[in-house]
């Protein structure tokens, strides 16, 4: 193998993300093999100084701080992950970019509007100068997702008709369940509008290459007081006695008209009983259809009119093979099954193969700019939720 270039990481977050994220740095020299560059795990930063300390520790990171400051002025590390809550999304990362540093960034972009055009902006400015940027939206890399976006784009559904998702889960069924930072509005932003329904809203873009430009949307917080941590916990953690208050949404569904007159509807709650993590996305056209589901994501379920009548009807692809579909020639044989991490693992691929190879990042993976465009989406169900009326996407 050539000499390879090392890539110094700094990682903003040691929880879920920042678990998922850095698992897929640490795969990636034998598994994307010969790899576009070395990743090496230089600094990781969060707000609880012994938890800091055991993840540094756990995942091999050289050092842990609690000033994510330190991670930007590291002349060892190019690369700026921030996986961190959604508060610390704007500032962090906009000064990453300042630096020269290349900055990819956890969904949603950010917590408004307003922020997110403030990092847009310095994302264009940092490209001037060859740094990259990317926002994770991770889900954009199932092997399915492509194959099913190869489809839509080839015509072989025709003239998209319908985009449905649905994304449900049920963390949050017990009242006593204590509050998380997800679960306020100065911290995440929204509640499952922002979490949840921001990848429907990516991946309706990302499938159809249309845009959203009208929406209709509703809120709706069914537990309005959870007891608080008897200390700070992610999706987890034990109830103290003090009671909080949600200030975020439990559930959120909202339609939408596409430019050109599809329509759009997408559902996202933590109340749905029993499931766990359920994903479906449908897009129908003239001529097929396409459905894929996030707990069976080595499959993509498609429906052409072209078929033969006796025997129309969804087929079931296993989407494993290497020789025609992207990322699977680096893992297993026919047959054998990608996970949701994997989806982790082609992202930040994707990330360090456009630094190396100076690659644009789209159009399978998102831009800053494609972040924004989601954030006026979410931006508009808010407003379409608080004047209860259907509401204009607004450009920027």
């Amino acid at each position: 193998m050539a000499q390879t270039r090392d890539l110094g990481i700094g990682m903003l977050g040691y929880a879920f993300m920042g678990k998922a994220h850095t698992n897929a740095y640490k795969k990636l020299p034998y598994i994307y093999y010969p790899p576009p560059a070395i990743p090496v795990l230089k600094g990781i930063c969060g707000r609880n100084k012994e938890a800091v300390e055991e993840s540094r520790e756990r995942f091999g990171y050289e050092y842990g701080t609690t000033d994510w400051h330190k991670l930007i002025e590291d002349p060892g590390i190019q690369v700026f992950d921030n996986c961190g809550p959604n508060n610390v999304h704007m500032q962090p990362c906009i000064a990453s970019l300042e630096a020269g540093k290349h900055t990819i960034v956890e969904k949603p972009l950010a917590l408004s509007v307003e922020d997110a055009v403030q990092m847009v902006d310095a994302a264009k400015k940092a490209a001037k100068e060859g740094v990259r940027s990317m926002v994770s939206f991770s889900n954009r890399f199932a092997p399915a997702v492509l194959l099913a976006r190869r489809l839509i784009q080839e015509g072989k559904i025709g003239k998209v008709y319908h985009y449905r998702a649905a994304f449900l889960q049920d963390w949050l069924i017990d009242p006593k369940f204590p509050i998380a930072w997800r679960l306020k509005k100065e911290v995440a932003g929204s509640g499952v509008l922002g979490d949840l329904n921001a990848h429907s809203i990516d991946m309706a873009r990302f499938l159809t290459g249309l845009e959203i430009t009208e929406v209709c949307g509703t809120m709706e917080t069914f537990i309005k007081e959870r007891p608080e941590p008897l200390e700070a916990a992610g999706l987890s953690g034990k109830a103290g006695e003090k009671m909080g208050e949600v200030t975020v949404d439990d559930a959120s569904l909202g339609m939408f008209r596409f430019a050109g007159g599809a329509l759009g509807s997408i559902e996202a709650t933590r109340f749905a009983t029993g499931r766990k993590s359920l994903w479906q996305i449908e897009v129908y056209g003239s001529k097929g259809a396409v459905q894929f589901e996030l707990t069976q994501n080595n499959l993509l379920h498609y429906f052409s009119v072209d078929d033969p009548h006796e025997v129309q009807g969804f087929r079931t692809i296993l989407v494993t093979e290497a020789e025609v579909h992207d990322f699977i020639k680096h893992w297993w044989p026919p047959g054998h099954m990608l996970g949701w991490e994997h989806h982790h693992c082609h992202t930040v691929f994707h990330f360090i193969n456009c630094i190396v190879n100076n690659l644009d990042i789209g159009p399978w993976g998102a831009s800053f700019d494609d972040g924004l465009k989601v954030q006026l989406v979410l931006d508009a169900l808010v407003r379409s939720n608080d004047n209860k009326k259907w509401v204009e996407v607004e450009k920027v």
